[in-house]
């Protein structure tokens, strides 16, 4: 079980995006992609998702090339995007029922693992017999998170999941990560709360000018727990950054 991607290319407009990407991402792994905001992270999840189509390279799930079986594929993933697309003239639990009947699930086991995510996730249960549009940022992406693990897929993607939650309800889905993984699924985070990634991470991959700069273990990125993973990160995308020496008027 995995992701692997080969010659992965995307270019918007002159600027090139992704160059040639490659990586595999191997069952039982927390794969937490990096970078700084622009590189292209939300990019390479949507090229993996079907949402942004690829110029060049391959990718297959499982060992299935996605446009060769994209039904197969699709039944087995479960995403939340960065802009969380919710169908707002829903109530939450009538767009849960929804994306349970999309991935036909026997309607009482549907019933029952909506409000095992329910008595887990949400404090305010009420606000899930409201409509979405009503909702809080954090609301939603609880929402749109429940709705990804709904139907247990074996690859799990999650772009910026942490965003707009409290830290309750952050801590909540730490756990819920946690719990969810196992040898025989695939969980892909692009994250830029780092306190959290220190938290959940097997394995990091960082993205800069259209390349992994970084790939590989969580240990050897941290040098095996001597450095946080924000100082790591720091390290390899600002080697030679002087935090001081731009700022000398501020310091006198």
């Amino acid at each position: 079980m995995s992701i692997q991607i080969t010659g992965l290319s995307k270019k918007f407009g002159k600027k090139q995006v992704l160059d040639e990407l490659d990586l595999t991402i191997e069952s039982g792994q927390i794969y937490c992609l990096l970078g700084k905001n622009g590189v292209g992270k939300s990019t390479f999840l949507n090229c993996i998702l079907d949402l942004v189509q690829p110029d060049n390279g391959s990718i297959s799930l499982f060992g299935k090339d996605y446009h060769q079986h994209q039904l197969e594929v699709k039944q087995n993933l479960g995403a939340l995007c960065e802009d969380n697309p919710l169908i707002e003239e829903f109530t939450g639990m009538e767009y849960l029922s929804f994306v349970s009947k999309l991935y036909k699930l026997p309607i009482a086991e549907a019933e029952e693992r909506i409000q095992s995510l329910v008595n887990y996730f949400f404090t305010d249960k009420e606000s899930l017999h409201k409509n979405v549009a009503g909702y809080s940022t954090g609301m939603k992406k609880k929402v749109g998170i429940a709705a990804a693990m709904l139907h247990k897929p074996q690859v799990l993607i999650l772009d910026e999941p942490f965003t707009g939650l409290d830290p309750i309800a952050a801590q909540l889905l730490v756990q819920l990560i946690r719990s969810y993984r196992n040898d025989n699924r695939v969980i892909l985070i692009s994250s830029h709360d780092l306190n959290y990634v220190e938290k959940i991470a097997t394995h990091i991959g960082v993205l800069n000018d259209g390349q992994l700069m970084y790939n590989g273990s969580v240990q050897e990125f941290t040098m095996n727990g001597s450095n946080l993973i924000d100082q790591a990160l720091f390290q390899l995308l600002l080697p030679h950054h002087n935090t001081e020496a731009k700022l000398d008027w501020m310091l006198t």
